[in-house]
């Protein structure tokens, strides 16, 4: 039986091209000893099985090359209707096992919510990522909505966003990657980015931090006010200290049980400062220790739960020529 389900320790930089690079990120993190949630990916040859155990291939390319990319409401229609053909696909029993099985020994009675990630890559090419393209969700909760999720992450390889990114870098469609990354979530109580560079000056002496309560998808979406932080790379002293007024946060929807929602910060935490001296130094040198592992500058997403640092993503930082 081909195996389409690999746990991200034993991923790798090289598994980029069959788990995009996300996932192969997570898996360096963890070669580099970083705390990372536990989880595992489903390779790109994974929606390439489904979609062929389905036969959606020859319909999805025939929907593609008839997309009119002068006219946003036709491409908005038609990777609709891509969409729709893969999140209602059939997912094959051998591959379905798999991800069960994998899922049932992820989650226990103190650790039942995952998050649904999207990995991406670009067949034969050095393209990992297409930051924000693709669809990522939180605090899944229940083998039949993992399956579902799944199935949207398959799905988000043709997000409107997407394919007009993709005829923007000149990508042929097919070569389109899409590798799901399902991980124990972290119900952060504050997270954010950190930078091992300042991405806005270039100065590659700075560490550069931002942080807002909740999930760090308010910080990476740039939907909320977000406190400031410069760090000297060498000395991890506190160069710039910006506290703000953060009045929007992410958590866990807490109506519907699962899946995540936007809500006002409390009163209390509005104007407090998200990160004490010692976690900026433990945030400081993780960056470091990231930057000396992957031999870049780096962008890395972070979350801390009952004071616990969890590494969430590593990858180039976008624009920076160091």
């Amino acid at each position: 039986m081909v195996g389409y389900v690999v746990p991200l320790e034993d991923l790798a930089r090289a598994d980029v091209q069959r788990c995009g690079g996300k996932a192969a990120g997570l898996g360096e993190l963890h070669r580099a000893g970083l705390r990372v949630p536990p989880g595992f990916c489903i390779t790109g040859d994974a929606l390439t099985y489904l979609m062929d155990a389905n036969s959606l291939a020859d319909r999805i390319a025939g929907i593609a090359a008839d997309l009119d990319f002068d006219d946003y409401d036709d491409v908005e229609a038609k990777t609709a209707r891509i969409r729709v053909l893969i999140s209602a696909a059939t997912i094959p029993d051998d591959l379905m096992q798999q991800l069960v099985e994998r899922y049932r020994a992820l989650v226990d009675d103190d650790n039942k919510f995952v998050a649904v990630r999207s990995s991406v890559a670009v067949k034969d090419s050095d393209v990992s990522s297409f930051p924000g393209m693709m669809d990522t969700y939180h605090y899944v909760l229940g083998e039949a909505q993992v399956l579902e999720k799944v199935s949207e992450c398959w799905a988000s390889l043709w997000t409107t966003r997407a394919a007009f990114a993709r005829r923007h870098k000149n990508v042929p469609h097919h070569l389109g990657v899409i590798a799901p990354v399902v991980q124990r979530m972290v119900d952060a109580e504050l997270a954010g980015v950190l930078f091992t560079a300042n991405p806005v000056t270039g100065n590659t002496d700075e560490t550069v931090i931002q942080a807002n309560w909740g999930l760090g998808e308010s910080v990476v979406s740039g939907k909320s006010m977000n406190d400031f932080y410069v760090l000297d790379k060498g000395s991890l002293a506190v160069k710039e200290r910006r506290i703000v007024t953060k009045t929007m946060m992410v958590t866990m929807d807490k109506q519907s049980g699962s899946g995540r929602s936007e809500r006002p910060v409390p009163a209390d935490r509005a104007e407090a400062p998200t990160l004490s001296d010692l976690q900026l130094g433990e945030l400081g040198e993780a960056g470091a220790r990231i930057e000396r592992h992957f031999g870049f500058n780096a962008d890395v997403e972070w979350a801390y739960r009952d004071d616990v640092l969890h590494i969430l993503q590593a990858r180039k930082i976008q624009g920076l020529e160091a």
